[in-house]
């Protein structure tokens, strides 16, 4: 570590996080790790950071509707789509309700979601930045292999995206009964 770290320290950590294999969430930095042919796992979060504020407590919230770019990524490098959820996700911290049009405005100017959480504390369990304790289960669906296309047109990227939404939408109804909250919904914008 120099100097130059403590007088940007945003610029180390983006450093960090590209030692440990991150890229930025653009088609360019997608596409630059599709293209390692073997012992890549490359995983994104479509919602990015509009699903970030979402923290309602009798619903879940994907935005997935209308994010696509990430199938067409997948069709053109020939990569398998593996759905992925995360039980309990919602629960590690709670979000203040307070300012969420003020976060939204926010992220539409800047892109990136500043968002008012709390966990618990130290010693007591009502206010602090530690997350709570509440168990996280993350399940895995069937991979949805795609076959490779140079240019795929818009209605294969809207199968494979309607699939694949299914495949998500399964995977909360199997295993929301088990690791989830049966009065939770799920609601995919």
């Amino acid at each position: 570590m120099n100097w130059d770290t403590f007088k940007n320290p945003y610029k180390a950590l983006l450093q960090s996080h590209s030692r440990l294999g991150g890229c930025a969430a653009s088609r360019r930095g997608m596409e630059n790790l599709l293209k390692i042919k073997k012992g890549i796992a490359t995983v994104l979060v479509p919602g990015g950071a509009r699903e970030s504020l979402n923290g309602e407590k009798d619903q879940i919230k994907l935005v997935l509707k209308k994010r696509k770019g990430f199938i067409k990524l997948a069709l053109r490098a020939g990569s398998s789509l593996v759905p992925v959820f995360v039980f309990g996700e919602t629960q590690v911290y709670k979000q203040s309700g307070i300012a969420s049009g003020l976060q939204e405005r926010i992220r539409k100017m800047i892109g990136i979601a500043p968002v008012l959480f709390y966990g618990r504390g130290f010693f007591q369990n009502s206010f602090g930045f530690l997350p709570h304790r509440y168990p996280m289960t993350v399940v895995v669906g069937e991979p949805l292999t795609v076959e490779k296309m140079a240019d795929p047109s818009q209605r294969d990227i809207d199968r494979h995206h309607a699939i694949y939404v299914k495949r998500i939408r399964k995977l909360y109804q199997k295993y929301n009964p088990i690791y989830g909250n049966r009065k939770t919904k799920l609601v995919i914008e």
